[in-house]
């Protein structure tokens, strides 16, 4: 009785035993793998960076004379027009007394062309009825021309000095309140003084003058970045550029590469070489500031009509002694490998199953082009409407693992 209990244990045990091998053969054999088919669609290499939002034309507005500020008239924020006036200044007694000076040599010459028009008159008629001779006659003339000149010069140079310092002048026409007027339409991004400061002329002064308003031009915009040196040589004028506002997340602004600088500049306490880049936004809008932080994404480079892979189908591997291995391999010290991108491709009767069997899977060397964090351009090795795996590390690794 016991003989037979322990036979009969003896193959149950021996039953399990094969009926365990033969799942996990099978398992083993089956083994199947995601698969997917290779598509045509859009591929963008993107380099991604950081800037600043500012205007492509800033002024600053200086007085054209010296004095106090009288009246201010625009504050930050304002918008403004040309020849608008922002500020009114009092000119001190020097610039009062030039523009005095000159308006005194303007009526000195009116008086003076006067005597001399007076005196020539007399001489024309005197020489009419021949008591003078010809050459006092022409004297007379000469001197009221040169009078007449004299007077055009002085009334040119005191409407230059006028317009030059912007002046009001007054009913009297002693002196008046010089206006700063705005070169250009634009906001006022910076006003530097208050009424009541004495400001230096931009025009006269050894320190280069008082700056009192700055204006943008908001029409035009860009984003200034500096690019490192890794990636300079990638970046060209026209690209296309993708601009995100951390003050408005949920916008994306279009613009395009303007300027990247020919010289590279290192930071202080940095060793990292940038080039500062310059790029237009094409649709600036209202809600855009100078000084605004936002995150660019270059299109370094494009293709709308590629041949797409996701970026897990496709594994880098080495080409060492005419066998594939990855680059962690061990084999390749002190070598010298070529790089090869490989996909594995279903040679499976019924392709259109959403697995492939480890036994249809076949490797294949393709060669790529553009890259982007989710796919991958095939230029050569595999056709579209194929199905290849779709984590080629998966099926790499279990086929290492199976036959080693």
């Amino acid at each position: 009785m016991k003989k037979r209990l322990v036979i009969a244990g003896v193959s149950v045990c021996g039953l399990v035993a094969v009926l365990l091998y033969v799942v996990f053969s099978s398992t083993a054999r089956d083994a199947t793998f995601e698969i997917l088919q290779v598509q045509h669609g859009p591929i963008s290499e993107i380099l991604a960076e950081t800037g600043t939002i500012q205007f492509v034309r800033t002024v600053m507005v200086k007085p054209t004379v010296s004095g106090e500020v009288r009246h201010i008239y625009a504050d930050v924020g304002d918008r403004v027009s040309a020849d608008d006036v922002l500020a009114v200044i009092e000119p001190d007694p020097s610039q009062s007394l030039q523009l005095s000076r000159q308006r005194a040599r303007v009526d000195g010459a009116r008086i003076d062309l006067s005597e001399r028009a007076m005196n020539f008159e007399r001489k024309r008629e005197l020489y009419e009825r021949s008591l003078i001779s010809s050459e006092e006659f022409d004297q007379a003339r000469i001197a009221h021309t040169r009078a007449r000149h004299d007077l055009d010069m002085a009334e040119l140079e005191l409407q230059i000095l006028e317009l030059k310092v912007n002046v009001e002048v007054d009913s009297n026409k002693t002196h008046g309140a010089v206006r700063v007027l705005s070169p250009l339409d634009g906001i006022v991004i910076a006003r530097a003084v208050e009424e009541g400061e004495v400001v230096a002329s931009g025009t006269s002064s050894y320190t280069g003058g008082t700056e009192m308003f700055r204006i943008g031009d908001p029409d035009r915009m860009i984003v200034k970045s500096a690019v490192g040196e890794t990636d300079a040589g990638r970046v060209r004028s026209g690209q296309e550029v993708w601009i995100r506002v951390d003050a408005y997340p949920d916008a994306t602004y279009r613009g395009r590469v303007e300027r990247v600088a020919p010289v590279g500049v290192r930071r202080p306490g940095s060793t990292l070489v940038t080039f500062d880049t310059e790029i237009v936004i094409s649709d600036p809008s209202k809600e855009l500031q100078q000084g605004m932080s936002c995150d660019i994404d270059i299109v370094v480079e494009k293709n709308d009509h590629s041949v797409l892979v996701p970026v897990s189908s496709v594994m880098e591997m080495v080409d060492y002694r005419g066998a594939f291995i990855e680059q962690n391999d061990p084999a390749l010290t002190g070598s010298a490998p070529v790089k090869r991108h490989m996909v594995y491709r279903c040679t499976s009767a019924d392709p259109e199953l959403p697995k492939c069997p480890e036994a249809y899977l076949e490797s294949s060397v393709v060669e790529i082009g553009i890259e982007s964090t989710e796919n991958v351009e095939i230029l050569s090795g595999i056709e579209p409407g194929a199905h290849i795996a779709r984590d080629a590390r998966a099926v790499h690794a279990a086929l290492n693992a199976k036959h080693p």
